[in-house]
Parts: C-alpha cells; sequence; structure tokens
C-alpha cells in the first residue's frame, strides 16, 4: 500500500499561533512573507520579458534597443581620419578587440611588412553593399545574376568617401569610422570573446580618399593574401545555412548506403537544390575583388556566421555534385558567361595556378570573369587582376577608364604574339584562341564608352547567350594550364585553323587599330525583330562533313541564342542573327582562326590594300558550311587584310 501524505487545509488562518502551515517553515522558507531572515525585499524587479502567444519577440526589442543606444553613443565620437600613410612594403592591420553582442566594435590600427610579416594575420572577403539576408528578401526566383548586376548602378556611390561608406559605424583607434551594414555584422561574427584578431580589412585598412595610397596598396595586395593564414569569406546571414554547411561536410565522407540515407534526412534532394540555388545567388558571387582574394589566398573559409562555415572545396563539392537540369529557353542564370556556377568553376582553376606559382595568362578568364562581376569603380575590373597575371599597368585610380582598358587591350594583344609564347609556352591554337576571345568580347554595340570597335568594353556586362564560348561549368576536370579558352570552346569552327597575325597600328593612345586578316561574306539586305520565313536552324551537314552538334541543335531549338537578337537577311540568301543595331549594308565576315562569324560596318577611307571597318558583335548564320569551317577552307585566298578601328 502506498503512504499518501494527508492533505493540508486549505486556510491559513489558524488559531493557534503555533500550529504553523509546513509551506511555511524552515523547509520553505524561499515562500516567507516575513521582512526578516531570506526575503525577496532586497532584490531588484526584472521582469523575464517572456512572449505570450501572438506577442512580438522580446529578445529582438532588446538586441535592437541596445543597438540604438550603442548607435547614439558612437554618434557623439569625433569622426576617424588617417594620420599617416600605407606606402612602400607596409599595410595596415586591424586589431579587433574582444566583445560580444552589441558592444560597439572597437579596432586598433597597426603597420605591418607586406614582404615579411612579423605577425600571423588573416583577410576578409566581405560584399560592400547589401547583406545576404537583406538580398534574400529583395530577391526571389532564378534570375539572381542579372538581378545582381542591376544593383550596380543605385549602389555606385557607395564607399564614395571613408566618413560615408555606410549607415553603420565601429571604433577605430578611438575615433567614430563609418562602415557599411554588412561589414559591421562581418566583424562581429569573427570578434571573440576573450581574445583579440588580427585581421586585414580593405574598406578599414586603406584610405579609401586617397587614390595614391589606394593604387599602392592594390600593387602589394598579392603579397597581403599570399601572406596570410587564411582568408575568411564572409557570404552573411543565409536562412537554413547550418543544414547546408553540415551537408556539404558530410557528403565528402564517401557515397556510402547510410551516409546517403543520413544526409537525405539532412537536406531532402529538392530542399537542396534550392539551398544551393539560394546561395548561389548571394551578392558575394558577383563582386570581382573576391577573385583575387580567393585565388591567392592559401586557405579559405567560408562563412554565413560565427559557428556556420565550410571550406571552399566543400562548397565545389556541392556545386559538382548538384546538378541543375537544363531549362527550356533562356535563363540568364546558366546561358549567360560568368554565371555563378562557371564562376566557381574558372576561379577553382585560377586557385590551382596560383599555387602552382604560375601567374595566369589568358585573358578569356578575365574578360569572362571581370566582365559578369560588379564593381564601384569600373578600374577595379582590371585592377583586381594586377596580382595574378604578367600585366604591366600599375594601379591609378586618377586615370581615365578609357584609356585604361585600351592599354590593357594592347598590352594583351602585343604580349600574346609575342611574349606569352615563350614565356607560357602557349601553343598556336591556345594563341588563337584567347586573341579571338578580345574581339568576341568586344563590339560597338556592346560598348558603353567610346573605344575603338575592337577593343572590349568591361562595363558592359553579357546579356546574350554567347555564341563563341560555353556557358557550362567544367567542374569536374580543373586544369592548372592557361587552356580555359580551349576546354570552353564552341562546337562552331567558323575560321577553320589557319589565322595570320594580329597587328596593331596607329599606336595613338586614344585609337590604335588592329589589322588582321578576314573573308567578307556577305552583305546585309534586311534586318527583322521577328522570325523570317526561314527559322535559323542548323543546316544539314554535306556529305564529307561533320554532322550537325546536339549541343549546337538544342542552343537553336530551345531559343538560346536566339533571346535578344535580331534576324537578318543576306544578298546571297544567308540568314542569321546578330545582336540589335546592325543594319542594311552592314557585312558578315569569317575572321580566319575564328570560331563564329562577325558583323562589320564599312567605313570610308583607307588603302585598297586594307579596307576600315568598325567591329559591330559576333554573329550566327544559317549554314553548316559557314559555321564549321568549310567556306573558310575552300575559300581562304579570298581572305583579305581589314583595319578595325
Amino acid at each position: 500500500m502506498v503512504s499518501v501524505s494527508p492533505r493540508l487545509r486549505d486556510s491559513l488562518e489558524y488559531e493557534d499561533p503555533e500550529n504553523v502551515d509546513p509551506r511555511m517553515s524552515w523547509g520553505f522558507r524561499s515562500l516567507t512573507l516575513s521582512s526578516a531572515g531570506h526575503s525577496y525585499e532586497d532584490l531588484e524587479y526584472a521582469d523575464d520579458e517572456r512572449p505570450f502567444s501572438a506577442s512580438a519577440d522580446p529578445g529582438s526589442a532588446r538586441r535592437k534597443r541596445r543597438q540604438r543606444q550603442s548607435d547614439l553613443e558612437l554618434s557623439h565620437v569625433e569622426s576617424h581620419s588617417y594620420r599617416t600613410v600605407a606606402d612602400g612594403d607596409s599595410f595596415r592591420l586591424a586589431v579587433l578587440k574582444p566583445g560580444t553582442g552589441s558592444a560597439p566594435i572597437d579596432i586598433d590600427l597597426i603597420f605591418e611588412s607586406s614582404k615579411q610579416p612579423k605577425r600571423e594575420y588573416r583577410c576578409l572577403s566581405y560584399c560592400w553593399q547589401a547583406t545576404a539576408l537583406e538580398y534574400q528578401r529583395r530577391t526571389s526566383g532564378f534570375e539572381a545574376l542579372s538581378r545582381v548586376q542591376s544593383l550596380e548602378s543605385s549602389v555606385s556611390s557607395i564607399a564614395s568617401s571613408t566618413n560615408g561608406i555606410g549607415d553603420a559605424a565601429i571604433l577605430v583607434d578611438g575615433y567614430r569610422f563609418s562602415v557599411t551594414t554588412n561589414l559591421l555584422r562581418a566583424l562581429r561574427s569573427l570578434r571573440k570573446r576573450n581574445n583579440k584578431i588580427l585581421i586585414w580589412v580593405d574598406q578599414i585598412c586603406i584610405n579609401q580618399e586617397d587614390h595614391v595610397e589606394r593604387g599602392h596598396q592594390v600593387s602589394i595586395m598579392k603579397d597581403i593574401f599570399r601572406q596570410a593564414s587564411q582568408v575568411i569569406v564572409y557570404l552573411g546571414e543565409l536562412p537554413g545555412s547550418e543544414k547546408l554547411v553540415e551537408y556539404a561536410k558530410k557528403s565528402r565522407r564517401g557515397g556510402v548506403e547510410g551516409v546517403k540515407t543520413a544526409l537525405k534526412r539532412i537536406l531532402p534532394p529538392r530542399q537542396l537544390k534550392d539551398a544551393i540555388q539560394r546561395m548561389l545567388e548571394l551578392p558575394w558571387f558577383g563582386r570581382v575583388w573576391v577573385i583575387s582574394e580567393v585565388c591567392l589566398a592559401p586557405l579559405v573559409r567560408i562563412s554565413f556566421g560565427p559557428e556556420t562555415h565550410m571550406s571552399w572545396e566543400n562548397l565545389l563539392g556541392l556545386v559538382r555534385d548538384i546538378p541543375v537540369a537544363p531549362s527550356q529557353g533562356f535563363a540568364k542564370s546558366l546561358d549567360l558567361l560568368g554565371n555563378t556556377r562557371q564562376r566557381i568553376a574558372i576561379i577553382t582553376q585560377m586557385m590551382a595556378q596560383q599555387k602552382d606559382g604560375a601567374a595566369h595568362a589568358d585573358i578569356s578568364q578575365l574578360l569572362v570573369l571581370a566582365k559578369s562581376s560588379n564593381a564601384t569603380d569600373h578600374r577595379d575590373k582590371i585592377y583586381s587582376f594586377y596580382g595574378m597575371t604578367l600585366l604591366t599597368t600599375t594601379p591609378d585610380y586618377t586615370r581615365s577608364v578609357p584609356g585604361l582598358f585600351i592599354e590593357v587591350i594592347c598590352d594583351y594583344v602585343n604580349s600574346i604574339e609575342a611574349l606569352y609564347a615563350n614565356w607560357k609556352d602557349l601553343s598556336d591554337p591556345s594563341r588563337t584562341l584567347q586573341l579571338m576571345s578580345i574581339l568576341y568580347s568586344a563590339g560597338s554595340l556592346h560598348q558603353h564608352y567610346e573605344l575603338p570597335s575592337w577593343i572590349p568594353d568591361w562595363t558592359s556586362s553579357w546579356h546574350l547567350a554567347p555564341l563563341w564560348a560555353c556557358t557550362t561549368a567544367n567542374l569536374n576536370a580543373i586544369p592548372t594550364r592557361n587552356d580555359w579558352a580551349a576546354t570552353n570552346r564552341s562546337d562552331f569552327r567558323a575560321g577553320g585553323d589557319r589565322r595570320d597575325n594580329l597587328e596593331i597600328t596607329a599606336q595613338v593612345t586614344s585609337s590604335p587599330r588592329l589589322r588582321l586578316s578576314a573573308i567578307v561574306l556577305d552583305h546585309i539586305v534586311a534586318t527583322s525583330d521577328t522570325t523570317p520565313a526561314s527559322t535559323p536552324a542548323p543546316s544539314p551537314g554535306a556529305k564529307g562533313t561533320a554532322p550537325v552538334s546536339p549541343v549546337t541543335r538544342s542552343l537553336v531549338a530551345n531559343g538560346t541564342i536566339r533571346y535578344g537578337r535580331t534576324f537578318f537577311d543576306t544578298q546571297k540568301g544567308f540568314t542569321g542573327l546578330a545582336t540589335p543595331g546592325i543594319k542594311s549594308g552592314d557585312v558578315v565576315a569569317i575572321l580566319l582562326g575564328g570560331d563564329v562569324p562577325v558583323v562589320l560596318r564599312p567605313l570610308k577611307g583607307g588603302a585598297k590594300a586594307a579596307k576600315l571597318y568598325r567591329l559591330l558583335c559576333e554573329c550566327f548564320v544559317e549554314s553548316h558550311a559557314v559555321m564549321y569551317g568549310d567556306v573558310a577552307k575552300s575559300e581562304w585566298t579570298r581572305a583579305q587584310d581589314i583595319v578595325l578601328v
């Protein structure tokens, strides 16, 4: 039998003062109402702020209140100004002091040598503008790449001055220092509770108002990143990032059945694809500076927050092992050059090249990555590659953007023809591919600045599916040689294997000219924005010629290369596709050694031996003989010297 204690009386009113309820006895003294002994009178009232149903989260309100108090305190502090200049081999390091929560970020700046650093430090790679979470709130679907690029114009004023960089503030050497909100969050995620951290942050360690110092620091950037212990890539807050990181780490353990089952429990296939897509849409992947920051790093750690991080190899595994189903029609996130998956593949190859001590010489990589990247200053689309190439252009933020683009391309053309052949052991086909990639990336219909038509304009982003290159991500085989153009070359061979040297003439700084050989195929007589009677499609191959590639047939059939292009007809009955802006009187030409034909606009003047043209764009011609080199092979004697201006 179970013994049950007698029930206590409900009433606490007793006639006998000694007969006291046990709840008021010594064993229950914490409930005493007496003012003597143990009581609650000396304790302050504290509301635990536990939320009721359907009420706001008091924790969030409390954090916001503390943040406002912190910002108010910083608003009364004198603004920071740089009192020294970082020159020679020296650069600044940020000493991030310990702290937690909403306490102000407190940093001291010290100098270090880029050649022989005495301290171990890290570098931070992040996105200056929109944070990951803010970007997720603004965008949806699978067209994030173009939307990230469209943000460039709206955020170009950010970082215009050191004290006007953003709407957040920290302490630097005891003074108020304005930073972007995303950097503030990154620093809070890195800050330790008890230990200091040495870290290089471009927004703080470089005087952004001093153009001379900016240029000098960019010139030693390769040493700063190579000497760092690691580079921390802060992607920002992303919902569900914990599960994605867990999946990435465990998926590297192998493909045994037990591991596969465990991975499905972490993230089912559909949720996994959605999570990867959301990650690849983050603005960090579209920033131009992250390319060199990652490629030059000895070790890369990708972070979503204080406890959520993975390696670059984990990221590569996610993108490689989870393919994207081909889309019907034009998809910007897959069919544009420099899409995020392709960027990761190219960057990974460049990382391998840098670890082998080889400065990459492939202009195709620079063009694809830089033209698809965002930069507050357009000069950075060149200078960000300074430590990774053999370019002799010294970073100078006072020079004109058009002049910089012209100098870089002239340098590359001369180097590929003369120097790189010996230095980098480039084969003749590799040199041809790199030179032709310059021309296919140029054209006056793809320029914002007034440049010679054969000079690419890095401010004009890719907006049409390319004909001269593939946009798929070559993630399975990452070569370390400078053969990106060969592995990502299109199926077309319009110009055959024969090529004459490209020669830069009239070495005028503002308007150099390029001499090359081409076959003038035909003149355009009509253009149309609608499909003509003869819908462009690869013609059946003639006897003895290569069959039509399934890739080519798919491109035309699903409308990928049709999207955004204008139809044209020629005098000889050819039908084709080109960039809007062509008109009657333009000519279709085949460049010897090129992959696809181009559209040229004749100009008055020039000698009989070399007519003047403006390069407009690449084009597609509905003819197997034209697109696969039969015409170039049989009529190469018709080739003539032309001059592009």
